[in-house]
C-alpha cells in the first residue's frame, strides 16, 4: 500500500471567510489516491468538517500552540 503524501498546502491564515472553505472544497475534487491536503488557520474550520464527513474525507485537527490549526484531510478509501 503507498504511503499516503501531502501533495497540496493551503495557507487560509491571511484569507477572509469563506475563502479558505472554498479554496479547500476545490482542491478536494482534484486530490488523488494516496494524497492529503494539508490547511492552514487561524481558526478551527467547524463548517468544513460536515462537508468532508459527507463528501467521504477523513480528517485529523492540530492546534498549535500559537493558537493556529492545522488540518490534514484525505479520502476515506485510501
Amino acid at each position: 500500500m503507498p504511503t499516503p503524501r501531502i501533495s497540496r498546502t493551503i495557507d487560509g491564515r491571511a484569507l477572509e471567510p469563506p475563502e479558505p472553505l472554498v479554496l479547500t472544497l476545490d482542491a478536494l475534487e482534484t486530490l488523488g489516491a494516496h494524497e492529503q491536503l494539508l490547511l492552514l488557520l487561524d481558526r478551527e474550520p467547524l463548517p468544513l468538517y460536515h462537508a468532508l464527513a459527507s463528501g467521504g474525507h477523513a480528517w485529523q485537527t492540530r492546534r498549535g500552540a500559537d493558537g493556529s490549526f492545522e488540518v490534514l484531510i484525505w479520502r476515506k478509501s485510501d
